[in-house]
């Protein structure tokens, strides 16, 4: 008589023994509470699939489904667990307990206790999910803002303390493995077990179960039968096995805490409460609606809306002048030629043909003199902000002898960068003529899309309108980027074959000025593809769109070395051509697939050009990722985890090898650093979700994201995000004065963010901040920070230097938990950046964005 195998597998809490490792998943999960099974409809989750699938069944029936409502088994009758009297009597009970039945008869309803610890489980995430979204009444969604439970309030208890999974060692492995075939001999003969659907999307990925991290090993294995083998059912692993098997390749079989988001587009049922749940986003849904992301067009705007801005005010007191508002040192003057009188006569009769009659007359006695212009065309090309002299060749610039539509847009450029605002509204009314005049040209004159001086002038045009922070010219400098975008593309202007290769003279005085000139104008088309390449990154995620531009059609070769482009005449260019060594021509790609290689090259070509390529090339990758894995999220049946994971380890794997790669002054450039942050910091975090649920597309949105967002808050990849933050708050703080603006301040912006929903969602409490030590984000990376960042040890804080009256400049630690010390400490940093200075526009906006996040956080911690 053969006696009963105890099972191989035991838990480490009651030491009881199972067979099959599923049986023993799902008997932990009656000790840890865990419910990995959620219902992509509502936030329910469950201990088994099964129940799962009855219960989107149920949602079926209710919406009207009559696929679904047609499968017998599955009616909405069915409870998820009987009371022990309606069990007994075999009768049908209801999920209410107690249930009717025994409330009729007036007997005690009784049922299991871990179906109690079930419910007292989801009440908690749903007294979490209450307190972030909930509203008073009475209050509007932005003056009285509702009372809120505390965000540091929330019980450690509903955080789950998991145990560490033991590792396996080559005997229990063994033995693992031998008594694995005898358990799938039974396993084969019991198949009525109900599977998922396949058709039914209820966001769980059949080939990777997420098991807990049950301690499996922590009990003691049951001693098999070791002498008693048979290989011919070993070798017999059926679909479940292998299923089970494969997991291993892909991810942590026993993971509790891996993320389960919403699928795009589903929302989440409100709450039975007086209060409504997506309130709290829709506390800066105003504030985005001012933002210059959207434009609302009316019957007063159009082309010639500014152009009573093209005549300057009369001069005051007040204004004693208009060079009053440029601060240019005299003898900064990078071109030896002034701009003089008929170069100013021919751009104002451009904008005369370019505006409406109504204000010539007032923009003829009024427009700016000569010496204005060339004071704004100074302040363009030395501005630091601009890097003007990297794609427009200086020494050879003559503003008398060039288009007068690229001299103006330079003056215009030049204008808005003093951030004065009659200036301001001189070069942004010069600009919507400018954006008439020129396609005037190309239309009158097919012949004049290749022509350099106005493909230049239209690429400044953009480049004002993208980071003006209006957002009219904001959707139109988005739009209009295409055409000129097709006609370099159709020039070839993206591919090596149309750069010839310069011959160098041996004797300096035998070089012709026609060659030097040739030669300019080959290298500003290949210095303004790359600054097209540029700014199409820089748009993309300050925007949130896609690249127009392909890092896979970046074949042109890498610029040459900056004291090539800056010589100052023929012989000077031919005599530092000669003196260097004719290395093969590099690209982009060379770069991506070895960083190091710049270091090699740094006498051949121009690293900073180079280096602001390959991070547009990054960016273009990164948001390649980005798409996947919103569309991994929102489909996870179809796309698997571990191709974009793996995309994700070699993106990260390539920034910081580039990160390393970067000489001392190359890595001093602030705006490198930060664009390198940020590429970091986006494959990190969900930051379109995160500014959805900001209040960005309104409650509604704000609703069905929140589940992810809040998820993501508690995973490892958000203590990645706000390190990456903090790093771009350090940078910012040592960044040179003004330089606060376009794609830099965006970047700041978006570490805000990532800052603002961490300390709202984290649910630390007051007990546990206390007991933990600081961890300061903004400093350099160290062993306190990576255990943070890996484990959650510690509590995050950044550095704030900040006035207190009567003890003047202090530096204070303000940690994540309080939001709105954090929002206010990066609004501290971005005025501290123009003391003295007017804040430009744009950079003015995101303040005030940051500053209803700030009020919004407060009202939700004082609540």
């Amino acid at each position: 008589m053969s006696t009963t195998q105890p099972g191989m597998f035991q838990c480490g809490s009651c030491k009881k023994n199972y067979k099959r490792l599923d049986h023993l998943a799902r008997h932990v999960r009656s000790h840890t509470q865990t419910k990995p099974y959620k219902c992509h409809v509502c936030p329910k989750a469950f201990t088994r699939p099964d129940l799962l699938k009855r219960h989107v069944a149920g949602h079926g029936s209710q919406a009207g489904d009559s696929s679904v409502a047609e499968q017998p088994r599955y009616m909405p009758g069915r409870v998820s667990k009987a009371c022990k009297a309606c069990s007994t009597n075999h009768l049908r009970c209801s999920d209410e307990k107690p249930c009717r039945r025994c409330q009729e008869k007036g007997i005690e309803c009784k049922w299991n206790d871990s179906m109690e610890l079930d419910s007292d489980f989801q009440s908690e995430e749903q007294q979490q999910d209450e307190a972030i979204f909930s509203q008073d009444d009475a209050s509007s969604s932005m003056a009285g803002f509702p009372d809120h439970t505390s965000i540091g309030s929330t019980s450690g208890s509903s955080v789950m303390e998991q145990p560490s999974l033991d590792m396996l060692t080559p005997q229990t492995s063994h033995s693992l493995f031998q008594n694995l075939g005898k358990s799938t001999r039974h396993r084969t003969q019991v198949r009525g077990s109900p599977q998922l659907d396949p058709s039914m999307n209820t966001n769980i990925d059949p080939l990777f179960f997420p098991l807990p991290d049950l301690n499996l090993l922590s009990g003691g294995w049951a001693n098999p039968d070791a002498n008693n083998v048979d290989m011919y059912t070993y070798n017999q692993l059926d679909d479940i096995d292998l299923r089970f098997l494969d997991s291993y390749n892909t991810s942590i079989p026993f993971e509790v805490r891996s993320i389960q988001p919403t699928p795009r587009g589903a929302q989440t049922p409100r709450a039975a409460s007086h209060t409504d749940p997506g309130e709290p986003a829709a506390m800066c849904t105003e504030a985005f609606q001012n933002s210059h992301w959207k434009f609302r067009p009316n019957a007063k705007d159009h082309a010639g809306a500014e152009e009573h801005n093209l005549s300057l005010p009369a001069t005051d007191s007040a204004y004693p002048s208009p060079e009053s508002g440029v601060a240019l040192d005299s003898n900064t003057r990078v071109t030896s030629a002034k701009l003089e009188g008929p170069a100013r006569d021919r751009i104002l009769m451009m904008v005369v043909n370019s505006c409406r009659s109504d204000h010539l007359s007032k923009a003829v006695a009024s427009f700016p003199s000569a010496e204005l212009l060339d004071t704004l065309l100074q302040y363009y090309l030395t501005s630091p902000v601009t890097h003007a002299t990297s794609f427009i060749h200086a020494a050879s610039f003559n503003p008398n002898g060039k288009r007068p539509e690229l001299v103006a847009a330079m003056a215009a450029c030049g204008a808005v960068l003093t951030s004065d605002p009659a200036l301001s509204k001189l070069g942004y009314a010069i600009q919507e003529c400018l954006r008439i005049a020129v396609a005037k040209h190309w239309e009158q004159d097919n012949t004049l899309v290749r022509d350099l001086q106005l493909t230049q002038a239209f690429v400044i045009t953009l480049e004002m309108g993208i980071w003006s922070g209006l957002p009219r010219k904001v959707e139109i400098a988005e739009s209009f980027f295409n055409p000129v975008l097709t006609m370099m593309r159709r020039d070839g202007k993206f591919k090596r074959s149309v750069y010839s290769q310069s011959k160098t003279m041996q004797s300096p005085g035998l070089v012709s000025r026609e060659e030097w000139f040739q030669w300019v104008e080959d290298e500003s088309f290949k210095r303004l593809a790359f600054r097209m390449l540029s700014h199409d990154a820089n748009t993309s995620a300050a925007l949130l769109v896609s690249p127009s531009v392909s890092y896979a059609e970046i074949l042109l070769p890498l610029p040459e070395h900056a004291d090539l482009w800056t010589a100052a005449s023929p012989e000077q260019w031919n005599s530092l051509k000669a003196s260097r060594r004719q290395d093969q021509p590099l690209f982009v790609a060379d770069v991506i697939d070895d960083p190091d290689i710049l270091n090699n090259h740094t006498d051949s070509v121009d690293i900073y050009v180079a280096i602001m390529a390959v991070l547009s090339c990054t960016w273009a990758m990164c948001w390649e990722y980005l798409q996947l894995s919103s569309l991994q999220r929102s489909r996870p049946r179809r796309w698997n985890t571990l191709v974009t994971e793996m995309r994700k380890d070699e993106l990260l794997k390539l920034l910081g090898h580039l990160k390393l790669s970067l000489s001392a002054d190359t890595s001093a450039d602030p705006e490198i650093q930060m664009r390198l942050e940020l590429a970091l910091l986006h494959l990190h975090m969900p930051f379109e979700d995160i500014q959805i649920f900001a209040g960005m597309e309104g409650p509604e949105r704000a609703r069905a994201v929140y589940p992810t967002v809040r998820d993501w808050v508690k995973s490892e990849a958000a203590r990645h995000t706000i390190f990456h933050a903090a790093q771009i708050m350090h940078i910012a703080k040592h960044s040179p004065r003004g330089s606060m603006r376009g794609p830099m301040a965006i970047i700041l912006y978006h570490a805000s963010l990532a800052f603002w929903v961490y300390g709202l969602l984290s649910d630390q409490s007051s007990l546990s901040r206390a007991l933990s030590q600081n961890v300061y984000l903004d400093e350099p990376d160290s062993i306190a920070l990576q255990r943070f960042k890996g484990f959650g040890q510690g509590q995050p804080c950044i550095r704030w230097r900040t006035e207190i009256q009567g003890e003047g400049e202090v530096v204070i630690s303000v940690p994540l938990s309080q939001p709105d010390k954090v929002m206010e400490a990066v609004m501290g940093i971005v005025r501290s950046n123009f003391t003295g200075m007017p804040v430009p526009h744009l950079t003015e906006k995101l303040v005030q964005l940051m500053g209803e996040l700030e009020n919004s956080a407060k009202r939700k911690l004082d609540a």
